[in-house]
């Protein structure tokens, strides 16, 4: 896409113009040749109608392109295709990518994390040496929504603005548990009646 976009391309066309694009096109040129060959602007949106769509994308960061496609044709009027949508948006440095998925925290658990780190934060190696970390992993048996992807630029995944919450309802499953402590480690252990 041209860094700038001059005057010309957009000024309306004389009807010997349109009588060389309806020729060009009845010879069989594409459009965006045609458009090249007469000076005009090959592009289907222009500014304005880009720097919605991605403002779109910026605020509903989950939402199809077709949903974006139209959300445009109801505001700016425009029919655009998805393609194109897709196409602005990734000229405007938003991908669709897979979300992080992360446990809904409130504040107190937070704030005792925190807490829970900085007591420990001067430890030395054998103090370390005398604690388990445990790990308690649950695998859902009913569909999770994975398919679910958001606009984001690139090397920002672990920002909390594109980060969904995991569902942490009860739902069918099975639960696993295993420990590590140093040089030693626990074998996996799979706890039935859990689903």
């Amino acid at each position: 896409m041209p860094l700038r976009r001059f005057r010309r391309q957009y000024e309306q066309l004389s009807q010997f113009e349109r009588g060389r694009i309806i020729g060009t096109m009845e010879a069989g040129w594409s459009a965006r040749r045609v458009a090249r060959q007469l000076g005009r602007c090959d592009c289907v949106t222009s500014r304005r109608e880009e720097r919605h769509i991605v403002r779109n994308a910026h605020v509903q960061q989950t939402a199809l392109s077709a949903t974006i496609q139209a959300q445009v044709a109801i505001s700016l009027g425009a029919h655009v295709s998805s393609r194109t949508i897709r196409r602005r948006l990734a000229e405007g440095h938003l991908g669709s990518r897979r979300p992080l998925r992360v446990l809904p925290l409130m504040r107190i658990h937070r704030l005792l994390h925190l807490e829970w780190c900085r007591a420990r934060g001067n430890w030395i190696a054998a103090k370390w040496n005398q604690v388990v970390f445990s790990n308690k992993s649950r695998f859902n048996l009913s569909s999770d929504d994975n398919s679910v992807r958001v606009w984001r630029p690139r090397g920002e995944r672990l920002n909390p603005v594109f980060a969904l919450q995991r569902h942490t309802a009860p739902t069918a499953g099975v639960m696993e548990c295993c420990a590590i402590a140093y040089n030693t480690r626990s074998p996996l252990v799979l706890i039935r009646g859990t689903t």
